[in-house]
Formats: structure tokens, sequence, C-alpha cells
């Protein structure tokens, strides 16, 4: 450009695309097509002969040359462009473009990455979860997958490991089960052969004793029917199904007494029935009955002959309440929180204290039957164990 202005036939139509200038010539100017914000580095470029603006990146640059009574500022920029004058004028500033794209491309190809990524782990957790559901709906001989990812293929074996211990764990809790129902079976199948010869002596012995006590005759008949049932129950598993309700009826609370009463007068205490009311609630009978039969029981078992167990029917809007209470020393203190677990006796601690040793099995029926079982002392002229279970309508 120093070289052509020098010439006495130049003129601007030399001057490259890529560079804006300003010519004078006897102090006008021919011509300007630089920014007027530039103003202030043209006047101090003709000044110096050179000016730079201080940007970071593509600087403008001015330089000025005289020839006569012509001036020259030329301005450009060091930065890449385009060789093409027409996307030259398109892509003046290339580098802002060139690295937008390349921030573009870079979004796109991390976006992709994500998406890929994103699909891969989905993939590789579907087998997990498969694998998982295969396991709640028990379907243990699934087709077992695997990863060549060493994380998810280590969860994969491990759920593979359950599933195999959780077929073998059923099958020989299965093979138990028929090992245990055989033996029910044998066993309820030869019980009742001495109860027949129990209950055909019995009718033998009222026969020629019509002087006995026939409350005895009662209670023993009656416990060999409630035998006879409790050996059904068993035979049908009855103990781990529901069984069928009743409503709380008044033959179905003078059947309870009746079965409190034999027990006390079988141990000589005195059974007093201080509130008997009848409710709409359905509970299971016999279930119910061998509740009363246990906590009656450990009651006598420490109570003094003469004593008294007085027992209370009570109906509520919300709730049937069904208290015992005896009047021996009461419950220890220390085991009272633990009496209602499974083999926790009070005769672990003090052999006059025998509560809880049925208490596990009546906490289980209340359970079954909708209600809370609840142990407490009690103090006064009387003083005693209360065994209350509430029923939940």
């Amino acid at each position: 450009m120093e070289t052509g202005f020098q010439t006495e036939d130049w003129t601007p139509a030399e001057i490259p695309y890529y560079y804006d200038f300003l010519y004078l010539k006897d102090g006008k100017i021919i011509e300007n097509t630089i920014d007027k914000k530039y103003d202030d580095l043209v006047q101090e470029a003709i000044k110096n002969g050179k000016s730079t603006s201080d940007e970071v990146i593509g600087s403008n640059i001015f330089k000025a040359y005289a020839m006569g009574n012509r001036q020259l500022v030329i301005r450009y920029r060091v930065n890449v462009i385009f060789t093409n004058k027409k996307l030259y004028k398109l892509f003046e500033n290339f580098e802002c473009g060139y690295i937008v794209l390349i921030l573009i491309i870079w979004f796109l190809g991390f976006a992709l990455f994500l998406i890929r990524s994103s699909n891969i782990l989905k993939r590789e957790i579907h087998k997990i979860a498969m694998a998982n559901d295969n396991i709640s709906r028990m379907d243990l001989d699934y087709e077992r997958e695997y990863s060549k990812y060493k994380e998810i293929d280590g969860v994969l074996v491990s759920i593979d490991v359950l599933a195999e211990n959780l077929k073998q764990s059923l099958g020989e809790q299965w093979d138990m089960q028929v090992k245990q129902k055989e033996l029910v079976e044998q066993l309820t199948h030869d019980i009742r052969t001495p109860i027949t010869l129990i209950k055909g002596n019995l009718e033998l012995l009222k026969e020629e004793n019509p002087g006995l006590s026939s409350d005895r005759f009662a209670d023993i008949s009656n416990g060999i029917d409630r035998l006879e049932k409790y050996i059904d129950k068993l035979k049908k598993f009855s103990y781990t199904m529901e069984g069928k309700k009743d409503v709380v009826s008044n033959e179905v609370i003078l059947y309870w007494i009746e079965i409190m009463s034999g027990i006390c007068r079988l141990n000589g205490l005195n059974l007093e029935i201080i509130k008997s009311e009848c409710s709409n609630i359905k509970l299971d009978k016999e279930e119910v009955a061998v509740a009363l039969q246990n906590i009656v029981t450990n009651a006598v078992e420490y109570s003094k002959k003469g004593s008294k167990i007085t027992v209370e029917f009570k109906d509520e809007p919300e709730e049937f309440i069904l208290t015992v209470r005896d009047e021996g020393t009461g419950f220890n203190k220390d085991l009272l929180p633990l009496l209602t677990e499974k083999f926790i006796s009070g005769k672990v601690k003090d052999k006059s204290n025998k509560h809880g040793l049925g208490l596990w099995v009546v906490k289980n029926i209340v359970s079954a039957n909708n209600g809370n079982l609840y142990l407490k002392n009690y103090t006064g002229v009387n003083a005693g164990a209360e065994v209350k279970m509430v029923f939940n309508k």
C-alpha cells in the first residue's frame, strides 16, 4: 500500500476490500470509509504515522501515508478473514463467528454424549429393574443378564445370588412345611383314639356314679369338646389362617365364662363377673377362648386358693373391652414390658411370678382380632394383676 501510494497514477480503487481508508487531497476529504468512532485514532495516526486500538483480540491498526498534497490513512485488523470479498462482507468478524460455531459444535457434541450416556445408563439400569421385578413376582428362574460395565454387572451378580439363595430357602421351607403337615396329620389322627377312649370312659363313669358332681362332669366334657375342636383346627392349620368370627352375643360370653369357671373350680378360686355386656363386634370365638384360658391359667398358677378372679365384658361405642383381674402379687415390674414377648416368663427371676408364660399367644390372638393387649398392676384393698384386651370395632 505504501509503495503503490507513492506513484502518481495511484487511485483509491487500488485499495484492497479488507481495508477501510481516509483519502485527502489538498487537505480535503476525497473519500472516507472509516467509521467516525475512530476519528481520534485517525488523527493520532496522521500525527504520528500510526495508531492502534486497545482490543485484546483483533486490534484495529491505523497507518498514515503522505505524498505531496495527498494523504492516506488506512485501517485494518489483525485477524483471520475470508479471501472471498462477498464472504468477507457477510462475515467480517470471522473469528467471533468461528468461536461461536466451535462452542455450538462443542455443546452439540456434549449433548449427544450425555444423551448416549443416559441411554446406556437407562439400558443397564433396566436390567437391574427387570431382575428386581422378577424377584418381586417370585419368578426366580428368570433369564440372567450380564453387563460389560463392572459396577452394573456386580449389582446383577448380587441380585442373582440373592435370587438363588431365596429359591433355595423357599425350597427348604416348603419341604419343612410338607413334613410339618404330615407330622400334624399323623399326630391329630393318633390323638383322636385316646380322646375317644376318655369320652367313652367318662360316659361309663357317669352311669356308674350318678352321685358325683355334675359340674365336674360338665367341666371334663367341655374340656374334651374343646380339645377336639383344637385338634380339628390344628389339622386344618387354622392357627395360620383367619378363623370364623362370631358376634359377641350372650351365648358367646356364657361359653367363655364356662371355660374360665371350670379352671377356677378346679383350682379352688372364685370367678366373679362384674359386667357382662354383649356387643355387635365380631371376634374369633375359639381364639378368644384360648386367650382367656391362658390368662386365667396364669392367674390361677400363682394366686392363693380362695382368692377371687374378676372378669368384665364392657361394650363401648368404638371398642369392646375384656378385662381380667386377679388378687395375686402382680406382675414383675422389671419384666412387665417384656412379658408379651416369646419365651419371656416371670419364672426366670422369681418362681412365684408365673405371668407371661402364655401372654405371647394372647397378644397374637388379640392382634389377629384387631385389638391391643394391656398389662398392669393395680393397688387397693385387693391388689393384683390386670390383663385388658381392647378390640377395635
